[in-house]
């Protein structure tokens, strides 16, 4: 499962070994003021946006990768029907992150973006 890590200057995305074998993608970080809004989600699967690729996919149950749609593409790691948060990022390979996440790793997200 992706792990969040909270530190003074970035959001770290750090992935796990078939996470990383699955999506083709590194861990990778985001710099604070890159992100320009955090929602804590119930739902996870009602965000999702676009075609997978490339990743690993099973409706409700699993949904590792990149989603490309006309407006961009966005990182997914959400697992069965967890909560999670969704990112709107500017100026990052990605529009949008949307990663399944603990409540209080959320909660301390959300209030780090909005209250800078």
């Amino acid at each position: 499962m992706a792990t969040l890590v909270l530190t003074p200057t970035e959001l770290q995305v750090r992935l796990g070994r078939w996470e990383k074998f699955g999506t083709l993608q590194r861990d990778f970080s985001v710099p604070w003021d890159h992100i320009d809004s955090a929602r804590a989600i119930s739902d996870t699967w009602r965000n999702v946006l676009g075609w997978r690729w490339p990743g690993l996919g099973i409706p409700h149950v699993v949904l590792i990768g990149r989603m490309v749609y006309r407006e961009g593409r966005d990182f997914c790691a959400i697992y069965v029907d967890k909560s999670g948060v969704l990112l709107e990022l500017h100026d990052e390979p990605y529009r949008r992150l949307l990663i399944s996440a603990p409540n209080d790793v959320v909660q301390a997200i959300v209030q780090r973006v909005t209250q800078g």
